[in-house]
């Protein structure tokens, strides 16, 4: 515990240091000079970063991104990129693209994202003990295409696709995933290599008065993705997700941010793909893959509040549980995390910082840092 006191006073006193050099290099001395909307110019800027995570230990990387300004509006497009390396060996590319058309009909967005990330498996369900914790390595790559048509200008209905590879390696003797196998009684999907190869649908409302930092409006959205032999899988499995999202402006820059999120997966499910809580987006507090079923369902509230001209804080407290079905959701088996952070802003896109500490209801702490919001 000492060990994580000091590394958050470090990880403070380093984002500090780095918010210094953003107030010099973006804003004057008088105040936040930036205007919300700056349509003279597009943007670009990359950041080194440094994360300590119980998932991760001590990382390091480069964070970019290329914002679409001159477009006007409060929503640019945009292609964000990430870069990591871990001191647990873990190296994570990932590539997150999002364009409107020049008419704004349309709107495209997906992912890129490779890894060969060295993780832990706790076991299927919601009460699995530490004792079954166990290491095994994931070599992944994921392509996922959106395309929607924009309807008066908040609503969009559209297609996705996601093709995905995993080979599993470096499994531990004598763990959950060995001996399922071996048995072959109640085998998890996931231990072998295999390709996924999923069509569906999205459709979405969002009258956000920003991507990246919202202070009014609401994101809701409802994704299937279908996964299946017809489409070249090797598994045959579904996933239906749902996400929303309101922010109400309550008093000067003062936000209250709700999130309602469910994630339901049916079929012949890997286990790397199971809905799963923790991170710094479900839950932060917990280890990311802590809790992994086939239903995941939470729901967070963020208070997010001015310091000082580009500095922001925030409180959060989060709620939610997994189940083998939808059924079996029940409030009374509920766990909580909660936190606080710091946010900086570093561009007229409205692109902050983020800095959390979220803590499980055990009060096990862990510390995210990164540019973007949890929701």
């Amino acid at each position: 515990m000492n060990q994580m006191k000091k590394s958050i006073v470090l990880i403070f006193a380093i984002l500090i240091c780095n918010i210094k050099i953003f107030a010099n290099t973006y804003y004057s001395s008088s105040n936040d000079s930036i205007p919300l909307k700056d349509t003279s110019k597009n943007y670009f800027i990359a950041l080194p970063i440094l994360l300590y995570g119980e998932e991760t230990n001590w990382g390091f990387g480069l964070t970019s991104g290329y914002y679409f300004t001159k477009e006007g509006g409060s929503k640019a497009s945009n292609i964000q990129g990430t870069a990591i390396y871990t001191l647990k060996n873990q190296v994570s590319f990932t590539l997150l693209p999002k364009f409107y058309t020049d008419d704004r009909d349309f709107f495209y967005s997906g992912h890129l994202k490779v890894n060969y990330y060295p993780d832990k498996f706790f076991g299927i369900g919601r009460n699995t003990p530490d004792s079954l914790e166990e290491n095994y390595t994931s070599k992944d790559i994921s392509l996922l295409f959106q395309r929607q048509r924009v309807l008066f200008d908040v609503m969009m209905i559209g297609i996705q696709g996601q093709w995905s590879y995993y080979q599993t390696s470096d499994v531990q003797n004598g763990g959950e995933l060995i001996k399922k196998e071996i048995s072959g009684e109640n085998s998890f999907y996931g231990k072998k290599p295999f390709f996924t190869s999923a069509l569906g649908f999205l459709i979405s409302w969002d009258n956000r008065d920003n991507f990246f930092y919202p202070t009014g409006g609401e994101f809701y959205k409802l994704s299937l993705l279908v996964n299946s032999k017809i489409f070249g899988s090797q598994l045959k499995f579904s996933r239906l997700t749902l996400d929303l999202r309101n922010y109400y402006p309550i008093f000067g820059k003062h936000i209250i941010c709700l999130q309602v999120y469910s994630d339901i997966t049916w079929g012949d499910t890997p286990f790397q793909l199971l809905p799963s809580m923790g991170g710094n987006e479900i839950l932060r507090g917990y280890y990311k893959g802590r809790y992994r079923d086939n239903v995941l369902f939470t729901t967070q509230i963020e208070y997010r509040f001015p310091i000082y001209r580009w500095l922001k804080g925030s409180a959060f407290y989060s709620v939610g549980d997994v189940a083998d079905e939808i059924v079996d959701i029940a409030p009374k088996e509920f766990k909580y995390s909660y936190g606080f952070g710091l946010r900086a802003r570093v561009n007229p896109a409205n692109v902050h910082l983020r800095f959390d500490v979220g803590f499980t209801q055990d009060r096990k702490p862990a510390l995210y840092f990164t540019a973007s919001e949890a929701f």
